[in-house]
């Protein structure tokens, strides 16, 4: 199979990286077409204790994909995509974009059925989907990747093929056991599952573990480090007749953080709401810049500078008087927030409500393009971005903490996302290496607050190599270990997405 494996030179210096900013490196690369090739690629580096990073869209924020030595497997050649048997989902190869996915089931279901999953990048992967268990705006009505993934096929570190579909394979209690037929009909893996609770928030931070759980979430979520997914089916829903959206703004702080809560707790639109997204007023300044470059191409109008937040929500139904009804009651409760309806924007068709999408894609773009620019001048500089979810009681205290805290360290910072699931992406623009690191200090407090309040420490972008620091803040010690464990069991060599998670190698 070398002849499958390039040595790395400069021409593919563009997948040392993801959307963290940071710089690896390997030592060769490859492009396998199919799974057949991919898995063959797997077995010559576990012969030769190669390590093995797995690159999808490369829209990831952790570093997951990116490698540090060893060998660098790209799957975007595996690109198969048909409807399931039953013209209810759709089996995509881990190559494929969401963007492909989602015109493939547009064209294949005559718009009817949709993916609800909607991470901000339309470039990520349906490799990189899964493995980080991805989610986006409207997990608040949907849920993420998870409760979609009917089926996974997934070459483990030896090189074996794994075929497993959902509700064929549990654990009993934290015991475990994959028998011959899914792998081929050679061999069987066992072990025991970590003993940790996971927090009761929207978590993407470490192995999903469950009493008596399907195995098949054991790999979602894994981030590459127990098995490397090439193919997957996701079970579809039906469209909504229906789709607006509406963007609320407010002149004073805080108030549309009131109207998300007021929108949560509405029993009138408990049926309607896809999904409620947060601007802070960092967040505006960055949406004003982008209008103002482009000069009203691309659908973006100026925001009023009077504006200090803005809440986008996401209205769904089957009938156009309940959809009137659902907007008019969001107007009662823009009100009762502090604002007033008529300056807030609504779109119900497809280019007006496409631009609005593109608000949401243009906030973190413009802190990676800040960024991006700042490490011409101070190269250590990463991308400093919480991904932290906490109980729905705390969420507003939680706010007042997160503002404190960088404030007072004098850090200016951008506050953004998916105030539904009482979950927020904090972004620090880091001037120089200073306040990089007192932003990093920030964060790890952060982190161990998560763990004491019952919060998580990553909502939807997994932990990748960025965040391990905090997962053990998280979980402590044990559990990692616990963790470290199960990986052995899946890949004795520690070769798959080494250090994603958890450091591999580690002396207590």
């Amino acid at each position: 199979m070398k002849k499958s494996i390039r040595n790395f030179t400069n021409e593919y210096d563009l997948y040392l990286q993801d959307e963290s900013r940071k710089t690896g490196y390997a030592e060769t690369v490859s492009f396998p077409k199919d799974i057949e090739e991919a898995a063959s690629i797997v077995k010559y580096c576990c012969e030769n204790d190669v390590p093995v990073t797995v690159r999808s869209g490369g829209t990831g924020v952790g570093a997951g994909a990116v490698p540090f030595g060893g060998h660098l497997m790209s799957m975007e050649k595996i690109k198969g995509l048909k409807m399931g048997a039953d013209g209810m989902s759709v089996i995509a190869g881990a190559g494929c974009s969401l963007n492909e996915i989602n015109r493939f089931i547009t064209i294949n279901t005559g718009g009817n059925l949709f993916l609800p999953p909607d991470p901000t990048e339309g470039s990520a992967g349906a490799g990189g989907m899964v493995s980080c268990n991805s989610s986006g705006a409207r997990t608040y009505m949907y849920g993420p990747v998870r409760n979609y993934v009917k089926r996974l096929t997934i070459i483990l570190s030896d090189g074996k093929i794994l075929d497993i579909e959902r509700g064929k394979i549990f654990a009993s209690g934290r015991n475990f056991e994959i028998n011959g037929e899914a792998l081929g009909g050679t061999g069987k893996i066992s072990g025991k599952l970590p003993g940790y609770e996971m927090p009761k928030v929207k978590n993407a931070a470490g192995y999903y573990i469950k009493e008596d759980m399907d195995l098949i979430d054991l790999f979602i979520g894994a981030e590459g480090t127990l098995g490397i997914v090439t193919e997957a089916e996701f079970s579809l829903v039906e469209k909504p007749k229906y789709i607006w959206g509406i963007i609320a703004f407010f002149r004073n702080e805080e108030n549309g953080i009131d109207f998300s809560e007021m929108v949560k707790g509405c029993d009138d639109l408990s049926n309607s709401i896809m999904s409620v997204e947060f601007f802070d007023q960092g967040s505006l300044e960055l949406l004003r810049e982008k209008a103002e470059a482009s000069k009203g191409s691309g659908g973006f109008r100026i925001i009023p500078s009077e504006f200090k937040e803005a809440v986008f929500t996401e209205l769904k139904g089957e009938a156009h008087e309940d959809m009137i009804l659902a907007l008019k009651r969001l107007e009662d409760l823009i009100t009762a927030a502090g604002g007033n309806p008529d300056d807030a924007w609504c779109a119900v068709s497809g280019r007006s409500f496409e631009a609005f999408k593109e608000l949401r894609h243009a906030t973190p773009e413009g802190v990676n393009n800040r960024i991006a620019e700042i490490k011409k001048s101070c190269p250590a500089i990463t991308k400093l971005g919480s991904d932290m979810s906490v109980p729905g009681k705390l969420f507003k205290e939680t706010v007042k903490m997160y503002k404190r805290d960088l404030e007072n360290a004098g850090l200016e910072y951008v506050m953004f996302g998916h105030i539904g699931d009482s979950h927020l992406h904090v972004n620090i623009i880091s001037r120089n290496e200073e306040e990089y690191f007192k932003g990093k200090e920030i964060f790890a407090g952060w982190a161990e607050h998560m763990g004491m309040i019952g919060g998580s420490i990553s909502a939807e972008h997994g932990v990748g190599k960025l965040k391990r620091e905090f997962l053990v803040k998280m979980y402590g010690e044990k559990s990692e270990d616990e963790m470290r464990e199960l990986k052995k069991i899946f890949d004795p060599k520690g070769l798959l997405g080494r250090d994603n998670i958890f450091l591999w190698d580690i002396v207590r």
